[in-house]
């Protein structure tokens, strides 16, 4: 690092940050972070070293990864409209393919309208900047992602937290909260470390008792709840809606990109005050059409959503059965939680010995106690798949003495 008096401040934080990285990666056999896996395109499998792995922490929740019909949509896209685009949204960047996987969004979802933004990071810190600023108020709950507490804190509105999935929390925090401006509560549908579901009829009665918008992000909830993959609204067979819906084009499509679905006069708003949206340039042709492709086809086969359900139901149960603490996993996404940072670690690292990538999540991203092996069941994983992986974790597991048996 450079010993500047500038860089004074900042060399102490990156020295700790690599110090640390250090005591976990102390051979090249341990690296279990920004590891470069080449995937075996279609299958859940992927290749590093001359080696085949099963990857068991991927997203591409609906199996769609390297189908040949997503291939072809977003090699059409380029051949039609080329690598990028000419500028952003406003301007000269929006071709036809936006609107038309806008309209394909808003169809799927039964709304009136759809906005596609560069990412889901971006969709969320632009909707809630364009939502409510000073004199307005935020209400998060605590496992929210990092988008929506970045995109809360950006805005300049207050900030409140309140317990996770605890409605009753929420409703003593919105009655005392200020009147006076906006009042915003935002979940997550599908929490991304845990797996877990936000109560969303419960929380729309606190909201309309006290006058709130709701809002809610389907990234981890789109292809992998519901009978048909459309999400929390239609996991609790739409007896309740969320105000505002936004989610990412990077989880069970297999692209880049996020959304939020709305009113026609909302959507207008928002196109002029969402600052990553108006500011950021259009997202690339070849991530539309591949992204428009894997909606239209979800929506046609919806037994990959069955699928997944069924497998990752069927992996929770026999990695329980076995010991692992899976917290209150209900979704694809099944945490298992083994305690330190480094536990987490060297279980990651004896899975892979084994065959199996399973990749570990520590402090700051769970609490402290929590690590765990982030795994993700999609519909790419077969049933031989899915016995394979959870044979895995639990002979490695036992070997580390992180459960019996």
């Amino acid at each position: 690092m450079n010993d500047s008096v500038a860089w004074r401040h900042i060399t102490p934080k990156v020295e700790a940050i690599n110090h640390r990285i250090r005591e976990l990666e102390w051979e090249p056999a341990r690296r279990n972070n920004f590891v470069a896996y080449t995937p075996e395109v279609g299958t859940p499998y992927v290749h590093l070293d001359g080696e085949r792995f099963l990857m068991m922490s991927g997203y591409g929740y609906v199996g769609l990864n390297g189908d040949p019909r997503v291939l072809e949509a977003a090699k059409a896209a380029v051949d039609t409209y080329g690598t990028g685009t000419p500028g952003v949204r406003a301007l000269a960047g929006t071709v036809p393919l936006h609107e038309e996987l806008e309209g394909e969004i808003a169809k799927f979802f039964g709304r009136e309208g759809a906005l596609v933004f560069s990412s889901g990071y971006a969709a969320n810190v632009g909707t809630i900047g364009a939502l409510v600023g000073a004199g307005d108020t935020i209400f998060l709950d605590k496992l929210d992602h990092a988008s929506i507490v970045d995109g809360a804190q950006l805005s300049g509105a207050k900030l409140t937290r309140f317990r996770h999935n605890d409605p009753k929390h929420l409703d003593s925090r919105l009655a005392a909260a200020d009147k006076s401006g906006t009042l915003l509560v935002i979940v997550d549908s599908v929490y991304s470390m845990d797996g877990d579901i936000a109560p969303l009829p419960e929380l729309r009665e606190v909201c309309d008792r006290h006058g709130a918008l709701l809002m809610v992000d389907e990234a981890h909830a789109l292809g992998t709840i519901g009978a048909t993959g459309r999400g929390i609204e239609e996991h609790f067979n739409y007896e309740v809606k969320a105000d505002i819906k936004v989610g990412t084009l990077s989880k069970a499509v297999p692209s880049n990109g996020g959304y939020l679905c709305g009113s026609e006069a909302f959507l207008q708003y928002l196109k002029r005050l969402a600052r990553p949206f108006l500011f950021s340039a259009a997202l690339n042709p070849a991530a539309v059409g591949a992204a428009l492709e894997t909606i239209r086809i979800l929506d046609r086969e919806p037994w990959r959503v069955t699928h997944a359900q069924t497998e990752s139901a069927r992996f929770r149960s026999i990695v329980q059965e076995a010991g692992f603490d899976t917290g209150l996993s209900q979704t694809a996404v099944v945490p298992l939680i083994v305690g330190s940072d480094e536990n987490a670690w060297d279980f990651a690292t004896a899975s892979r010995k084994a065959g199996v990538i399973g990749l570990p999540v520590m402090t700051p991203a769970v609490e402290k106690g929590r690590a765990r092996l982030r795994i993700a069941i999609t519909a790419a994983h077969s049933k031989d798949d899915v016995d394979a992986g959870a044979e895995a974790f639990i002979t490695a597991a036992r070997q580390l003495r992180l459960i019996g048996g």
